[in-house]
């Protein structure tokens, strides 16, 4: 399993995440759908990356994010007819671990990449990816592969 991503790609996340400090920034990660979404040892190839606005309420924007379904909706009918759609989404934890959270694992879904980038005091200072297990219980760690 892992996550591959362009340095130009993994930079403009990185502004989006450092940009919202102290609130989590968050976006979608955009590529090919492969015809076995759920193959166990799939890479994630991102070919765009898209930053969104955090949606959440702004009492919580500090340790929560939401992307509002109706953009995910347009962004993923959109992407469709050419065998493209989002295959993992990011988000920052601002002066926290880039591990994911209870509630990241309540709202995960299966088979795509959780690219979470710690930010501290406004700069990147780690990043990991995730995916959800098989059983939905937890995240498994997955590389990280920067090209270019």
């Amino acid at each position: 399993m892992s996550l591959e991503i362009t340095r130009a790609l993994e930079a403009l996340a990185v502004a989006a995440c450092e940009t919202a400090y102290p609130e989590e920034g968050c976006g979608l990660l955009i590529g090919p759908v492969p015809p076995d979404l759920a193959a166990p040892e799939r890479a994630v190839v991102v070919d765009e990356v898209r930053p969104l606005a955090n949606g959440w309420d702004a009492s919580a924007k500090t340790n929560r994010y939401a992307i509002d379904p109706r953009e995910l909706a347009r962004v993923e009918a959109a992407l469709a007819p050419a065998g493209r759609g989002v295959v993992g989404f990011f988000h920052s934890h601002p002066d926290a671990p880039a591990w994911p959270s209870p509630f990241d694992l309540a709202l995960a879904w299966p088979c795509v990449s959780y690219w979470i980038l710690r930010v501290d005091q406004g700069r990147l200072s780690d990043s990991r990816s995730w995916r959800r297990s098989d059983d939905g219980r937890s995240f498994v760690e997955e590389a990280i592969h920067l090209e270019g």
